[in-house]
């Protein structure tokens, strides 16, 4: 998949600006209705209950029930609405307007809060110019946005009979509000923080998205270099193999001969095909190690032993340089033996003469060096030699030394190459077992 790298890009951008939409659409337009609704629900228990205390005064009735002796038990009334009042977050925010002398055409000046609300004036005279002008309904709701307030309100009549035998009575006309201004403000100052977030969010995921997709293509051009190297390594012996038993068909080679030619291209192609089940077996988390302690020169000599064949094949010769003292390593003997084996095996290619093996040590740690007499590492496979399925400019599959660096950091090593003097060396850090 070409330019996979920015289909992630894109499909980052698009969630993160779904993503910012609907926190927009929250902050902006369900936050600021859900504060209406509050205010209103508020209002409409407010409203209710100083119309039922209108109605009971008028009708000589208390607060209180009458009949209860003792004065700490709410009546039924008490208990109705301070228990409603108690469901709703704007209750102490409600404030009263006394409007009796701008609805009766009289000035505004003697409009009065009652109560206390730091936008009394501002509220006072806004709300009061509403009503002026409006025919207000005792009991609607409106809504009121100017730039000094978010009011939500609503009016009331009270009625205060002066008189019972002449029904004489006084009536004053309230405004009751709530300012849900400073909330909604509040809220909706929030886009600068959101769209702020937004961005680093963007920012950052599109780096990580491009990084990732960067990854994902390199892995895509692994694989199938991969696939591609592989496959020529197992043709070529597979061809040899085939060649060799058409031969012995047809009596144009001789048999023994061609039998020890077969053997020997059977047995690089099941190494290969071990390497490619390795590789497989770590990815699927498959790859189990039997640690123990070892004296690490001695899986060292055990590689050496079983490398006397290629070394007198390819007339190079492994030197050791090892301390006197035992060198204890938590390790799996088989798979460390066969990470130096790779690491062996590769400078076996380029070496003219030896491959020497040096070990030196700390209090803590052990140093394995490797180092070949070739002409180097080229510079330009250097950074990639340990990179799975790498094949330098004149490497194989790039498996062996990718298996090898990643059987060593299972262990908690490390492993590096680098160029010094006359050829490559390869150093290994294992921490030495206590």
């Amino acid at each position: 998949m070409k330019h996979i790298k920015f289909r992630i890009l894109i499909i980052v951008w698009v969630s993160m600006i779904l993503l910012f939409l609907t926190f927009a659409y929250i902050l902006n337009i369900v936050l600021p209705t859900h504060f209406v609704n509050e205010a209103e629900d508020a209002l409409k228990y407010e409203l209710d209950y100083q119309n039922y205390t209108n109605e009971s005064q008028q009708q000589g009735q208390t607060y209180y029930d009458s009949g209860t002796d003792d004065d700490s038990d709410d009546s039924t009334l008490a208990q109705e609405f301070e228990s409603e009042y108690q469901d709703s977050y704007f209750s102490s925010d409600i404030y009263y307007i006394d409007i009796t002398p701008s609805v009766e055409g009289g000035s505004t000046e003697n409009n009065t809060v009652v109560g206390s609300n730091s936008t009394s004036l501002k509220s006072t005279s806004e709300l009061t110019e509403y009503a002026k002008k409006h025919d207000l309904t005792d009991g609607d709701i409106h809504t009121l946005q100017t730039e000094n307030g978010y009011y939500i309100f609503t009016s009331y009549e009270e009625v205060y009979v002066t008189n019972t035998w002449t029904e004489d009575s006084i009536r004053t006309r309230y405004l009751m509000y709530i300012n849900i201004d400073h909330i909604v403000k509040y809220t909706r100052s929030l886009n600068w923080l959101i769209s702020a977030i937004f961005l680093c969010c963007v920012a950052v995921m599109s780096v990580i998205g491009y990084r990732l997709g960067v990854k994902i293509e390199d892995s895509q051009k692994t694989q199938r270099r991969f696939f591609q190297n592989s496959s020529h390594e197992l043709k070529t012996p597979l061809m040899a193999i085939q060649g060799y038993a058409e031969g012995i068909e047809m009596n144009l080679v001789d048999p023994q001969n061609a039998a020890g030619i077969i053997m020997q291209e059977t047995e690089r192609m099941t190494g290969l095909v071990e390497e490619i089940l390795s590789v497989s077996k770590i990815d699927s988390r498959g790859f189990k190690l039997d640690l123990v302690k070892l004296d690490i020169k001695e899986v060292l000599y055990d590689c050496f032993r079983s490398l006397d064949a290629v070394q007198q094949m390819n007339g190079i010769s492994i030197v050791p340089e090892f301390p006197d003292e035992v060198i204890t390593v938590k390790c799996d003997e088989y798979h460390m033996a066969r990470a130096f084996r790779n690491i062996i095996v590769n400078g076996l290619k380029y070496s003219k003469k030896k491959i020497t093996v040096v070990i030196e040590t700390n209090p803590k740690y052990v140093y394995i060096r490797f180092k070949d007499d070739g002409k180097g590492i080229n510079r330009d496979d250097i950074e990639h030699i340990f990179d799975r399925f790498y094949k330098g400019s004149d490497g194989g599959t790039g498996i062996g030394l990718s298996l090898a660096k990643e059987i060593i950091h299972l262990h908690k090593g490390t492993v590096t190459a680098y160029n010094y003097l006359d050829g490559a060396v390869f150093e290994v850090k294992l921490q030495i077992a206590t």
